[in-house]
């Protein structure tokens, strides 16, 4: 399973470790916030049946302070676990490619387009780094911690199960039928950021030329239509 993160994300073997514990512990805290839910759940019970008695309001005391521990614990793992690793992650990413980069010889530059390569080491490492972090992690612990509460709720009734959980394969289904539709926005939004950049670059290197000619202020205009 390391090999293969290794291999599907471009990580390191820790970074391919870091993610599997980014993901256990995005499913601790959303667990964590299931606490507050079953102790509203009781004081709701006890409420119905003509109040709370008196013995039990230090258990929902204790019971608020014990979930406030349990959220603040999972939360500060969470963070530790996915945050702090993948900037460090990113940092090891950023790194490789500017070695690789480094013993690449001269010529590969002369036909590779500057913009391109720039976009992947300052673009594509940023959208890695964002993924890591804020995406992929809290999917895994979300579909996790939907399938435990899943279990959960049809061991307790089934019919509270299926009124919970139906919009489940409805939004699957969306997301699967606008998947092709969602690739070609975003292959237009890539198109356009890479015209940006090819345009900024070009505009960098030749601008003394441009000057000479007093074509600057015309070529800044298709510029500022790309930005």
């Amino acid at each position: 399973m390391i090999q293969r993160l290794q291999k599907r994300y471009a990580l390191s073997e820790q970074g391919a470790k870091d993610l599997i514990k980014g993901c256990l512990a995005c499913v601790l805290q959303n667990i964590s916030f299931m606490f507050p839910v079953g102790l509203l759940y009781c004081l709701v019970s006890d409420l119905m049946k003509g109040g709370v008695p008196n013995g039990r309001i230090a258990f929902y005391i204790i019971g608020c302070v014990v979930c406030v521990g349990l959220i603040l614990l999972a939360t500060y793992f969470q963070y530790n676990a996915t945050y702090f690793a993948t900037y460090t992650e990113s940092g090891v990413r950023r790194i490789t490619l500017a070695e690789r980069l480094r013993k690449i010889p001269l010529s590969f530059f002369g036909k590779k387009d500057l913009a391109d390569l720039t976009s992947t080491i300052m673009a594509d490492c940023t959208f890695l780094e964002q993924s890591f972090s804020h995406f992929i992690p809290e999917l895994a612990g979300s579909m996790i911690s939907t399938l435990l509460i899943a279990v959960s709720l049809f061991s307790y009734d089934w019919r509270m199960a299926l009124a919970t959980l139906w919009v489940m394969p409805v939004s699957f289904a969306i997301v699967g039928f606008s998947a092709k539709v969602q690739e070609r926005f975003n292959q237009k939004a890539m198109d356009a950021k890479m015209a940006c950049a090819d345009g900024i670059q070009e505009c960098i290197e030749a601008v003394q030329d441009l000057k000479a000619n007093n074509a600057e202020t015309e070529y800044l205009k298709g510029l500022e239509k790309k930005i």
